[in-house]
């Protein structure tokens, strides 16, 4: 059990550097970490199940479209592009988590 909890708050430690906190409340800074480490593997598997059905369709795109790579990056860009990790930056609303990206980019 001990080493368990040493584990987490390990893990835990690097994920505190990212907020480039403003804060000056350690409590605060914990539990934005703390968020920030339990979200990130949840909306991870959901971001990157979309990126992968996008990187698919992107490339089914491409060749039944003759080989048009304009329409294929569209749907590459939109499904690749956009935000993988959360950080603290993003659950205070300094920073926009984008799910999608931006097709025309």
């Amino acid at each position: 059990m001990r080493f368990r909890n040493l584990m987490f708050a390990a893990l835990l430690g690097l994920w505190l550097p990212l907020a480039h906190a403003q804060s000056t409340d350690p409590g605060y800074d914990l539990a934005t970490g703390a968020a920030c480490f339990l979200i990130t593997p949840v909306y991870g598997a959901f971001k990157l199940a979309f990126a992968g059905l996008g990187a698919l369709t992107g490339g089914l795109t491409w060749v039944f479209t003759g080989g048009d790579t304009e329409a294929a990056q569209r749907i590459w860009n939109t499904s690749l592009g956009g935000t993988y990790i959360i950080t603290p930056d993003h659950l205070a609303g300094r920073k926009p988590i984008q799910f999608v990206g931006d097709p025309y980019q």
